[in-house]
């Protein structure tokens, strides 16, 4: 090739615009129907991923292994579900309950003789059953009081590793057909449950070791079963009929009764029982209700009121795994045996036990309430009228003394119509004990929970409750008491009252807060809770911002990481709930940025950044919201502060940009340009605060065409000198998301688009250099890193020839309204055309030079498709009536034939399309109708492709 090749650009004619015949239609083939579907306002984005996701998601391993635990204990034959009521669901489900709620730190104590280490029991071989009775009363007269074993100093966490071991204990040894072994290890177990030297972990306890008896209950039940039955799984307690059951089973059923009622004690006499109640089915099912009612008779034996409450839980729990629906009578003959030994609770000998225990008052009452919930939520499944019961249990609660405990119970197990009929009645019991009860707290946030649900039509006196219910509130001495009772009717005051009661509420908790001498950072969790509720259940957000009380309420909280947390949650769901699109009251935008500065100068240097995102989320969803409609000017300051707010977040600084470029597009010219210019060095000045390089490139290259629009030439200047002073700057790779990801693909489209741009931008006349700016931008790829080599240096050279042929035509393709471009400014002078051709003449010589390289360095399909390019280019702008034009045309038609593919696919140049190219009646070939015709040649040579473009050559000058 030619070292050396002069571009000259085509002169493209005119193009006329033809006239066609047109009319409006309402209707034709390829219109597409558009559907709306509108979304509930309080559904987000997150909600409908969750909503499709949720179908894969994996069950999470810890709730899993609870899963697999509560499946095995359903047994499936014993499960009883009576017109809805699923009693031994609602016993697992407080089960869990119980076990994670009562826990303790103190050391504990368990007796056996059963644990691994401990006793050993020689395995002797009987030959008939007279050798097999007699071995196994043996056995019993072995037990005796000196081969049991006292652990002490347990942890809860040893405490059950040994529980568990005596249940699998209790397997083994029944499969070892040593049956009084296991039945010693119930009896053990059982006792354990009369030592309360721990009262807090009681109710755990009781939980433990009632799984041990139902183990051997069911081993025991089975082995009867398998005797009168076999291996007939479809038999259950259900369907047994003592009529088939064969009298070895029966005898042997009664032995286990007879061993049972030979234990001394009492209470692992009654708990024994209970457990081998399911089995009174292979003698005669008549026995069971009476045993159950002497049962119920015989724990008033029992002197500990705590143990024996949980004995008649066990004794109600097995009875509704037997009876069913029939059982529901024992749960109310059960209730009113301890209502009529209530009083016990508050004995003077209680009291000292719990007290030697550090437990207050009311962490003891609350070891009652798991025991008392059962037995009346059994009470509340029976026939009876429910507001009769709650009347009659009411009516006790009035007659009984220290009644707060059956009182709390009362208001959480019944359902909520039942209890708001009731409201009055127990607030004024309330109010009436308010100075001797300690469970008054729970008794008001569960009446508060029930009056939550109550239908906002209901004629309630609303106003009376709240008012005798702050009376109560007000006098708590306990500030997190306070704060748990005021959640639920703070919701209440919000759905059934007006705002100027919550505010009133609002006003009086501050009152409340400053009084109780204690800094509100010291119960900042309770706090967020009563905010957050709140927040959720007021009809409209935005009214609680115009209430005078809101904002110091949130102001009482003084530490950094509580506030944060709170103004991060009334953001949240401020933004969740907000119906309206935009913001205007300028006490909410107030309130809101206050709130937003919170969050932002909560940021550090320290801080995560998937904290520092959802900050910037929560901050450019204030910022998009609020709007000053015609009052661009404040809107511009309240941009303008937001800035000055909110320096630290890029994210945050990214949106305003495009906010004040969006409003700078608003601007109308007759307001005067300098609103237009005010926001364009808005832009100018805040784009270098960024940290990210090429964010700012884009930002310069958006502010910078907005001022073009605007007819301001010199800030688009001057954001177009910054975008190409960022250019050599720009790294190859950014972080996204944790990974490096190349960014010439991004670079590739910036500086496309930004060329495009340079063909509208008018010259600087009071430079001396013709295109200045787009002379700068050449200059710097000259000195740009990016190797020669790459396609994002050689694209980039060929869209700049492509820019630089559009602007040597008389007309320009793309025009602004009120902006002179330069095809308007310089009218097609010679010297600004020959400025143009000698950029595009070293633009040309440079493409030769990379194509050079190309092929030194064997990179052939790059050549190949970069000659490709520069020819079509050639052909396409080029003025092919002068020699060295036509000559470098050919010349890199050779070289694409050189370097073709191994499939020897090439291209041949349609003669008849540069012939009409020539001719003025047509259009200039556009880079779309470039594809068709590549796709359009078939092979042929060199050589012929040469005659071609001669023939051509002659025909132009012919025309």
């Amino acid at each position: 090739m030619p070292v050396y090749y002069e571009w000259t650009s085509l002169k493209k004619s005119k193009r006329f615009k033809q006239d066609s015949p047109s009319f409006a239609v309402t209707s034709y083939p390829l219109k597409t129907n558009v559907i709306t579907i509108k979304e509930p306002s309080s559904s987000s984005l997150i909600d409908h991923l969750n909503k499709w996701s949720s179908g894969f998601e994996e069950v999470d391993p810890l709730l899993r292994f609870e899963q697999m635990n509560a499946e095995e204990d359903l047994n499936p034959l014993e499960t009883e579900v009576i017109e809805g009521v699923n009693y031994t669901k609602a016993w697992n489900s407080r089960r869990a309950g119980i076990l994670n709620k009562y826990t303790t730190g103190e050391k504990l104590t368990i007796v056996s003789s059963y644990l691994p280490g401990g006793e050993k029991t020689l395995i002797r071989q009987v030959s008939n059953l007279n050798e097999k009775v007699k071995h196994r009363l043996e056995q019993l007269d072995d037990f005796d009081e000196g081969s049991v074993r006292k652990t002490m100093g347990l942890s809860q966490q040893e405490f059950v590793t040994k529980i568990n071991l005596l249940n699998d204990e209790i397997k083994k040894a029944w499969e070892t057909e040593q049956r009084v072994k296991a039945f010693k290890i119930g009896i053990q177990c059982s006792k354990l449950l009369s030592d309360i030297n721990v009262m807090q972990f009681y109710p755990s306890k009781f939980i433990l070791i009632t799984d041990i008896l139902d183990t051997f209950g069911n081993l025991v039940f089975n082995r009867l079963k398998e005797k009168s039955f076999g291996n007939n799984n479809l038999m259950t307690i259900h369907n047994i009929d003592p009529r088939t059951v064969p009298e070895s089973a029966k005898e042997t059923c009664q032995n286990w009764m007879y061993k049972m009622a030979s234990i001394r004690e009492l209470l692992p006499r009654l708990y024994m029982e209970m457990a081998l109640l399911k089995c009174y089915v292979f003698i005669s099912r008549d026995e069971i209700k009476p045993a159950i009612k002497r049962l119920t008779t015989m724990i008033r034996g029992i002197g500990n009121p705590l143990v024996a409450i949980y004995l008649r839980v066990y004794l109600c729990h097995t009875a509704s795994k037997l009876l069913g629906k029939d059982s529901e009578g024992y749960f109310y003959e059960n209730l009113k045996e301890f209502i009529e030994e209530y009083q016990q609770i508050f004995l003077t000998s209680m009291r000292k036990k719990y007290e030697t225990q550090l437990l207050t008052q009311d962490k003891y009452l609350n070891l009652f309430v798991p025991a008392l919930d059962w037995l009346l939520f059994g009470t509340l499944n029976s026939n009876k009228c429910k507001s009769d019961l709650l009347h009659e249990f009411i009516q006790k609660c009035e007659e009984i003394e220290n009644n707060e405990l059956f009182l709390c119970c009362l208001v959480s197990a019944f359902d909520s119509p039942t209890i708001i009929k009731k409201a009055p009645k127990i607030l004024e019991m309330v109010h009436s004990y308010a100075d001797k009860m300690v469970m008054m707290n729970e008794v008001l946030a569960s009446l508060g929970e029930h009056l939550c649900k109550a239908d906002t039509h209901r004629q309630i006196a609303t106003e009376s409750l709240i008012q005798t219910w702050w009376k109560i509130a007000s006098n708590m001495k306990s500030t997190n008491n306070f704060l748990q009772v005021l959640e639920p009717w703070l919701q209440f005051a919000c759905t059934h009252l007006s705002t100027q009661h919550v505010n009133v509420i609002l006003r009086g908790t501050i009152r409340y807060m400053i009084k109780c001498g204690k800094p509100a950072d010291e119960f900042s969790g309770n706090f967020q809770f009563v905010i957050k509720r709140m927040l959720k259940s007021i009809p409209d957000v935005e009214e609680l911002f115009l209430m005078d009380a809101f904002m110091p309420l949130l102001e009482l909280v003084q530490t950094s990481n509580a506030r944060t947390m709170l103004a991060k949650t009334v953001l949240s769901i401020f933004f969740s709930r907000y119906n309206s699109v935009q913001i205007e009251d300028h006490i909410v935008i107030s309130s809101l940025m206050r709130l937003c500065c919170i969050l932002h100068d909560s940021i550090n240097a320290v801080t995560v950044e998937d904290e520092s995102k959802i900050c910037g989320e929560l901050i450019n969803k204030f910022i998009q919201a609020v709007t000053y409609q015609d009052d661009l000017e404040r809107q511009l300051n309240f941009y303008v502060e937001c800035r000055s707010s909110f320096i630290k977040l890029d994210t945050v600084l990214i949106t305003l940009v495009h906010a004040v470029n969006t409003l700078a597009a608003r601007a109308k010219s007759t307001r005067g340009k300098w609103l237009q210019r005010a926001c364009a060095a808005y832009c100018f000045v805040t784009v270098p605060s960024l940290h990210c390089t090429l964010t700012k490139t884009q930002l310069y290259l958006l502010s910078g065409q907005v001022a073009l629009l605007n007819n301001c030439i010199g800030q688009a200047e001057a954001n177009f000198k910054a975008l190409i002073g960022l250019i050599p700057d720009i790294p190859d790779y950014i972080l996204e998301d944790g990974q490096k990801k190349p960014t010439h693909v991004k670079v590739a489209g910036i500086l496309s688009d930004f060329l495009s741009t340079l063909l509208l931008l008018p010259d600087n006349v009071d430079s001396n250099c013709k295109a200045y700016i787009l002379t700068g931008f050449i200059k710097t790829m000259e000195r740009i890193h990016w190797k020669k080599t790459e396609p994002l240096y050689y694209n980039t050279l060929l869209r700049t020839l492509d820019l630089l042929c559009e602007m040597t035509q008389d007309t320009y393709i793309h025009h602004l309204e009120s902006v002179l471009s330069n095809d308007q400014l310089y009218g097609s002078d010679p010297e600004f055309i020959s400025v143009l051709d000698r950029h595009a003449t070293n633009i040309c010589q440079e493409l030769l030079v990379v194509l050079k390289m190309l092929g030194d360095n064997r990179e052939t399909k790059k050549q190949y498709n970069l000659s490709l390019e520069l020819f079509w280019r050639v052909v396409r702008r080029g003025e092919l009536n002068e020699r060295p034009m036509l000559s470098l045309a050919a010349n890199l038609w050779m070289l694409s034939q050189k370097t073709q593919d191994s499939q020897q696919q090439t291209w041949e140049i349609n003669p008849r399309f540069i012939e009409k190219r020539n001719k003025p009646q047509h259009t200039r070939f556009t880079s779309k109708a470039g594809r068709r015709v590549k796709k359009s040649l078939i092979i042929l040579r060199p050589q012929l492709v040469l005659f071609k473009i001669c023939s051509i050559y002659k025909v132009s000058r012919l025309l």
